[in-house]
């Protein structure tokens, strides 16, 4: 069922776990709460949609990504497209926040960063498998 639905429909799906979390700090910000949980509860929703919209898979901007690309060069080349730019990405966050981690002393990010590169081992098996399939289907 949910492979049948349109490309837009999938994207209007991904985006709104962000647009929400972006809704929740508009509404904090006008009620008459508590300055310091105000604030608190406005910057954790904006993290979170920011976050959720980086562009890496299996995160919701990696897959409004993926359907764009989808469109554009079919699901195998998405399909590899999107896994090495997830690689990079996370390369790039790795090293970047290894420092600030070092910095800041930061354990939740160093879990983070463990998360989302266990999340890529599982979606590596997953492009592993499809490229198989399609391997076995170009030679038929």
């Amino acid at each position: 069922m949910y492979q049948s639905r349109s490309s837009i429909k999938k994207i209007v799906t991904y985006l709104a776990g962000p647009t929400l979390n972006f809704a929740m700090s508009a509404i904090f910000m006008v009620l008459p709460i508590d300055e310091n949980l105000k604030m608190k509860i406005v910057y954790t929703n904006l993290l979170l949609g920011i976050f959720n919209l980086i562009p890496i898979i299996p995160l919701d901007g990696g897959k409004i990504l993926k359907e764009i690309l989808v469109k554009m060069l079919g699901n195998k080349d998405a399909t590899i497209f999107m896994n090495r730019l997830t690689q990079v990405i996370l390369v790039a966050f790795t090293l970047i926040y290894s420092v600030w981690i070092l910095k800041l002393k930061n354990f939740a990010i160093f879990l983070l960063i463990l998360y989302l590169w266990y999340l890529k081992y599982l979606e590596d098996r997953k492009v592993h498998t499809l490229l198989k399939a399609y391997e076995i289907i170009e030679k038929n």
